[in-house]
């Protein structure tokens, strides 16, 4: 039976031995635990991750990119250097599309049936708000949606009336600015002193001293330069009782305020400051502003231009103004043809004995505080005489007697005569 024992088991080869022994309970365990297995079961689950992981990323990387075309080509800013501001009116009715084709237009988006798109998808058609925006380039279509939708328009604009212009550069000014539509009808209504003549009591003064006959212009010299808001559906007629209403407060503050000045002397004693004792009427003062105004480039000559024109009255001599020859005809130069100084017309200086018929422009404030207040010392000193130096800086030269002056336009005439022949090469 021991010998049927021992023949029925099998020897094992020394490899087998070895297997056998690496693959008992105990190493099958730690095989488990750190070797190759571990690592195939989570690479099972790392491996589905890793995968969608790497496709977000992908679809994150090409929504991305996509987003970044579509910004640049249509959604960004049409010039993002720009930051500068645009007036961008919207009429009442516009629809979505010719808002759309305006902005483009402008530059202010890159495309407009991108904004119509975003306004239908944004849901805000019906806020679109017709009127005046400030608008930039380098806003984004969502920015400017964002400001048409605010109610932050506006229905007025800004004027800016120039001191020294004239009726006619005024009406060319607004039709410019497109508050006008017609400069014809404006100046038609600068003449209607009876449509207007209860706005401005300056006015009312001058036509009661019956002084407004002849002139070019019975409104001339009553608009006061200065910035205004108006509404940007305000008429021609509005606008002109606007003007002359902003006058009445000049002449307030001007011709009716007191401007008494007063000195102290060594032992404190006021004293009023001398100024100038004149006849002229509160029209008569306008009239000499608006010369003032036309002659001297620099305030500061205002007061000594005045001295002088006030001077040659006291004397009864001519003023002999350059820019009162030449308002009837439209012109400024500086050498005037002898059928300038011989126009035989009311506003002439060359011709008239004192001051013109009318103003030949509308002055500023400083103007008229000068024609009522001249320089002391040259009207002391006796100036009777001015003239331009080099017309690039607006300096004037001036003189006591006739012999001085004369020097003074031997010395210039030569500068102003290339001067107007630059301008009219222009």
């Amino acid at each position: 039976m021991a010998d049927k024992k021992w023949r029925g088991r099998r020897k094992r080869t020394p490899r087998q031995a070895v297997e056998t022994e690496r693959y008992n309970i105990r190493t099958l365990h730690e095989d488990r635990e750190y070797g190759l297995y571990w690592y195939a079961g989570l690479w099972k689950i790392l491996r589905p991750v890793l995968i969608f992981a790497c496709s977000v990323l992908i679809v994150i990387g090409i929504v991305s990119f996509g987003y970044n075309r579509i910004y640049e080509n249509y959604l960004g800013p049409a010039d993002s250097q720009n930051v500068g501001l645009v007036d961008f009116e919207i009429e009442s009715g516009q629809s979505v599309t010719s808002i759309g084709s305006s902005l483009e237009k402008a530059n202010l988006v890159r495309s407009g049936s991108v904004f119509k798109y975003m306004v239908q998808f944004k849901g805000v058609g019906n806020q679109l708000s017709y009127g005046s925006f400030e608008l930039s380039p380098s806003m984004t279509v969502s920015q400017i949606i964002d400001e048409l939708t605010s109610g932050s328009q506006t229905n007025e604009r800004t004027i800016t009336i120039v001191p020294g212009w004239t009726c006619e550069d005024i009406a060319d000014y607004l039709v410019r600015e497109g508050a006008i539509s017609s400069a014809e009808e404006f100046l038609t209504l600068c003449n209607d002193v009876d449509r207007y003549v209860g706005d401005s009591y300056a006015l009312k003064a001058a036509q009661d001293a019956g002084t407004l006959v002849g002139r070019k212009y019975a409104l001339e010299g009553y608009l006061a330069p200065d910035t205004y808001r108006i509404f940007k559906s305000a008429s021609a007629e509005s606008i002109i009782a606007t003007l002359l209403k902003q006058h009445n407060n000049v002449i307030d503050k001007v011709y009716y305020a007191d401007n008494t000045e007063y000195r102290v002397d060594e032992n404190g004693e006021y004293s009023p400051v001398e100024t100038y004792q004149s006849d002229l009427t509160m029209d008569q003062f306008i009239v000499l502003a608006s010369m003032i105004e036309k002659e001297a480039a620099k305030t500061e000559d205002y007061a000594r231009v005045s001295a002088v024109f006030h001077n040659r009255l006291k004397q009864g001599w001519k003023l002999e103004s350059d820019p009162t020859a030449t308002y009837l005809f439209g012109l400024s130069h500086y050498i005037l043809t002898e059928e300038e100084l011989n126009a035989q017309n009311l506003y002439n200086t060359y011709v008239v004995p004192a001051l013109p018929i009318g103003p030949i422009c509308n002055p500023s404030t400083a103007a008229l505080k000068a024609a009522m207040h001249p320089d002391m010392e040259y009207i002391e000193q006796g100036y009777m005489y001015f003239c331009a130096t080099d017309p690039a800086t607006g300096e004037l030269a001036f003189a006591i007697t006739k012999e001085e002056h004369e020097q003074n336009v031997a010395r210039y005439q030569q500068m102003w005569a290339a001067y107007d022949a630059q301008n009219a090469a222009r």
